[in-house]
């Protein structure tokens, strides 16, 4: 990171924390401005520690982006997935995908993490430090 960059993070118990894990050195000394009002760039999205552990969700619910996104890529018909989420409006659908484009490497990695985790948990599954899957003994 050597130009500016805008982090998002949560203060939380005296501590400021992230929103998404950053790629620096240890002990790096960086120069915060705090700006309280959160970015009304995605007015429908919204991330608090409290709900889905801090991940983009669409304000109002517990519904991720990443699982809009998922079904938008299994079924790419709008209608039919707004069918299985009633209480959502086109809007806030195009905001999550908007989201979805703007912040890609951070909800693909959201997607991966769930895929291996059911994997995992489907098979009965460990991982060694190797990142070798260790079957059940």
């Amino acid at each position: 990171m050597n130009q500016p960059t805008i982090v998002e993070a949560i203060y939380e118990n005296g501590v400021l924390k992230p929103t998404h894990p950053l790629e620096l050195p240890e002990k790096q000394v960086v120069q915060v401005s705090v700006n309280p009002e959160p970015s009304l760039a995605y007015p429908y999205i919204t991330r608090t520690a409290e709900v889905c552990g801090g991940r983009p969700v669409i304000k109002g619910t517990r519904i991720p982006v990443k699982v809009l996104v998922h079904h938008y890529r299994t079924t790419p018909n709008v209608e039919a997935i707004l069918s299985g989420f009633p209480q959502l409006n086109l809007a806030q659908f195009y905001a999550a995908l908007s989201y979805y484009y703007a912040h890609q490497a951070e909800i693909e990695a959201d997607l991966q993490a769930d895929e291996l985790s059911e994997l995992l948990t489907k098979f009965n599954l460990d991982i060694d430090v190797n990142g070798v899957m260790i079957p059940p003994k």
